[in-house]
């Protein structure tokens, strides 16, 4: 918890009833409330764009927004773009790789957005070689080898708390549901050449994110977010038997929930996470 922060006294409730603030009543209240002080603000959200905005054009945009921003601070961060990490993996003859984090969906969001790091996956097989090939391309970069993904940080651009930010990151399949992905839900954009991830194959690996006990609360919330505007920028293109195929391959429930999560989002309510 941030230092400075006071929480509000704890009222003590018995294991089965709801605390106040969680109460229909409550609950009802506050928004008839803030109804009443944001009424100007209806409709503004209907304004906002709906549609996908197609990948080549998504990670256009994405990557702009990345590079201007870096360019900005001046502080000598290196810039990597996604299109230099794939050149380099080509190059290096690597050849089942996938483009994935917002690189991979923000051809499916109605608007773009920036992200400092580059996520890509290859299977266990290519990993010596791709990771060979970004390290001899970047050797200004850090390597650092996790069981399930090789990142690749830069020492000239630091956090606030002095740790290298990661600029690349080398994924590798830690679960069937991701090697299936690499196997049988690989687009090929027509505009690049990339290899990106099917509709179903973003809202699996979303899915996979938000169930996860080791994912923070905070990631989480990115995570729902990209989840569900994908959806409803998308929910006409989803092949449902094959988003349940490959969600009962992240567990073994997990077939029947992330359709259950899928229609949430469509009626806007709340995940159970």
């Amino acid at each position: 918890m941030a230092a400075g922060f006071d929480m509000p006294p704890k009222h003590e409730t018995s294991v089965h009833e709801t605390p106040e603030h969680e109460s229909p009543d409550y609950l009802a209240e506050r928004n008839a409330a803030m109804a009443a002080v944001t009424a100007g603000f209806v409709g503004v959200d209907q304004s906002d764009p709906k549609g996908p905005s197609g990948h080549a054009y998504g990670l256009r945009t994405s990557t702009r927004l990345t590079s201007d921003y870096r360019q900005r601070t001046g502080r000598g961060c290196v810039d990597v773009t996604p299109q230099e990490v794939v050149d380099c993996l080509r190059g290096a003859g690597v050849k089942k790789w996938m483009l994935m984090g917002l690189h991979g969906l923000v051809g499916y969001l109605p608007m773009p957005r920036a992200t400092q790091d580059v996520d890509i996956m290859v299977p266990y097989s290519e990993k010596a070689k791709a990771a060979k090939a970004i390290a001899s391309a970047w050797p200004m970069l850090t390597r650092v080898e996790l069981s399930q993904v090789v990142r690749f940080l830069d020492p000239a651009d630091l956090d606030p708390q002095g740790n290298p930010k990661p600029v690349i990151d080398l994924m590798l399949p830690w679960g069937e549901f991701q090697r299936m992905i690499l196997d049988q839900h690989v687009i090929i954009d027509a505009e690049t050449g990339n290899r990106l991830p099917t509709l179903e194959a973003v809202l699996a690996s979303k899915y996979a994110a938000l169930v996860s006990p080791h994912r923070s609360q905070e990631k989480k919330a990115y995570d729902a977010g990209d989840f569900r505007r994908v959806i409803l920028a998308n929910s006409a293109d989803i092949d449902s038997e094959a988003l349940s195929e490959l969600g009962a391959h992240v567990w073994e429930k997990g077939g029947e929930e992330v359709l259950r999560f899928v229609k949430l989002c469509l009626d806007d309510q709340p995940l159970p996470i």
